[in-house]
């Protein structure tokens, strides 16, 4: 057989398998069911978490609870889900409602008066059971695109109540039209160690794939000449029925001589686990190719329950002399299948190692804790920060434009796990320490700041990837700009006031609105730098003070006053 059969080499993981009995929910939403996101979705450092329902590129849609239950959290957030709402059910299960436009009229009344309670727009509340009651069917919020949502939908999950772990919300019935099978773009061969080759190479090799529906094949070769340890992977997506978009797959298997030997399945998985998704895919080839492939092998420290069966870590021991038979099986939730079986011929070795040992590079082992200090900066790992062993480059060269010498840690094609910390020293400028952070430098792009600390005359931050580091200044206050009203002018034919606030560097971290001396609940759209204020009984007869105060991570503010005649 082609595969080591050793009993510790088998991961079998139930996570997933043993389907819940489906509870009769009613749908979330009064229209069809038409996806722009699927669950389990790969996404930036990220599984999705959920569904994303398409809306018709429109907000406001009546949001139902699926089934009887209360409210148990409420979170309101100027990015990531935005307006979102939780509703737990006597079966054990959680509902989620996120991106929403706004809540339905006792909801939302209840978190104004928490948000004026607490004088803050951005709030997480958990409620207790007998608080808001909802039944099935009862409409709690209405659609929108708050927060992180790169536009009008409804993101909708499941969670197991007691675990929180997310479920795929396809398991209870919910329908969606989808006749099309996934596809499957490219296979991609990974030789692991110096001894292994495919297609007389030990890098990773390419190979492009034809045809659609239920068989594709690998364009050339036709039969792949292998020696020694050899993973795969695949890019594969799938679409639904009557949408543009493409999305994700429900289970990837990997057969050889008719055994499976690997499976993973987007089913169910827990918070904690989704940046795994970095060790799932070829980082190096998504950081290059901005596209995503699924590799087989199983790196050291990855620990994601989506594996369902994987042996021998998902790599194929390939000996001289034999053919093995192989298949990928690829499908969606509705069961529509694409298979692209392909064939592997165990030959000796021809090809000498074409890995150069960097003799430059520093072996970071991941189980255990890492620093290096230098005079101008010092970088510290601890266990975990990385799927399996790394060599990584450390050093520093002047930086021209920036306020101490540009640090280079490690490349930037290697994914981090846990966040690490860096420090580094400003040169001789005197500039305040609490204007200094910590900017990612990438070729391209302006520089991303990451935040920092003064400690010990560093400036230190926690990041969580690789690449060239350096200190930047943020002197500069944040911007206002009125944008539906002009200062001193009438608004006594609006609903609501809106300005942009923007800041170049450290980025926002607080802003106060104030109308008369007293503090207004003000909308903050992050994505689109937009305050809002909808008037309500704050806004007086005559006269009105308004008074916005933005302030940056830098403790660099800017004050908008003007006079508003009501």
């Amino acid at each position: 057989m082609s595969f080591l059969i050793i009993s510790i080499s088998i991961i079998q993981i139930v996570v997933g398998q043993n389907k819940p009995s489906t509870p009769v929910y009613r749908a979330p939403i009064d229209i069809p069911i038409s996806l722009s996101g699927t669950f389990g979705e790969l996404r930036s450092n990220h599984f999705h978490s959920g569904i994303d329902i398409r809306t018709a590129n429109k907000t406001g849609h009546k949001v139902f609870a699926i089934e009887d239950g209360y409210v148990s959290r409420i979170a309101v957030s100027p990015g990531g889900f935005g307006k979102a709402l939780y509703i737990d059910h006597p079966d054990g299960h959680t509902s989620v409602y996120a991106h929403l436009q706004q809540f339905a009229t006792e909801i939302a009344t209840y978190v104004k008066q928490q948000q004026y309670k607490s004088e803050s727009f951005e709030v997480n509340l958990y409620l207790e059971k007998d608080a808001i009651q909802v039944k099935k069917g009862q409409i709690v919020a209405f659609s929108g695109n708050s927060g992180s949502s790169e536009g009008p939908h409804l993101h909708f999950e499941i969670r197991d109540t007691k675990s929180q772990e997310i479920m795929n919300p396809l398991q209870f019935g919910f329908t969606v039209k989808d006749k099309i099978r996934p596809v499957i773009s490219r296979l991609v061969l990974y030789p692991i160690g110096d001894n292994s080759f495919a297609n007389n190479s030990n890098k990773r090799s390419i190979i492009g794939v034809s045809g659609t529906g239920e068989k594709e094949k690998p364009m050339q070769p036709t039969v792949i000449e292998a020696s020694g340890e050899i993973a795969f992977g695949i890019s594969t997506s799938d679409q639904l029925d009557g949408v543009p978009n493409t999305n994700g797959v429900y289970t990837i298997s990997l057969r050889v001589d008719n055994q499976e030997v690997y499976t993973f399945e987007a089913d169910r998985f827990s918070f904690d686990e989704t940046r795994y998704i970095n060790s799932l895919i070829d980082y190096d080839f998504f950081m290059a190719y901005k596209s995503r492939v699924i590799r087989t092998e199983i790196d050291p420290l990855n620990e994601l329950s989506m594996y369902q069966k994987v042996i021998n870590k998902g790599i194929l021991k390939v000996e001289t002399g034999k053919t093995y038979q192989a298949e990928f099986v690829v499908k969606d939730y509705q069961g529509n299948t694409c298979h692209l079986p392909f064939t592997v011929k165990g030959v000796k070795s021809k090809v000498v190692n074409e890995t150069k040992t960097d003799t430059t590079r520093t072996k970071i082992i991941t189980e255990k804790a890492f620093e290096i200090k230098q005079n101008n900066y010092f970088v510290q790992f601890g266990p975990g920060c990385f799927y399996r062993d790394q060599l990584l480059s450390f050093g520093s060269k002047p930086g021209k434009g920036f306020l101490s010498q540009i640090i280079h840690v490690g490349q930037d094609n290697i994914p981090v796990h846990q966040r690490y910390k860096i420090g580094i020293k400003p040169g001789n400028e005197k500039i305040s320490k609490n204007k200094l952070l910590i900017v990612n430098i990438e070729k391209g792009k302006n520089p991303t700041a990451m935040g920092g600390n003064w400690e010990n005359g560093f400036v230190v931050a926690s990041v969580r990837n690789l690449g060239d580091f350096a200190l930047l200044a943020d002197t500069i206050k944040p911007q206002i700009k009125p944008m539906n009203f002009v200062k001193g002018g009438q608004v006594n034919a609006l609903k609501r006031l809106q300005l942009e606030i923007k800041d170049e560097l450290s980025g926002i971290s607080t802003y106060r609105g104030t109308l008369n001396g007293q503090w207004i609940l003000m909308d903050f759209d992050a994505k689109n730098n937009l305050l809002t204020y909808d008037f309500d009984e704050r806004l007086k007869k005559g006269i009105n003070k308004l008074v916005v105060k933005v302030t940056d991570k830098c403790e660099n503010s800017a004050v908008f006053s003007t006079e508003l005649k009501n």
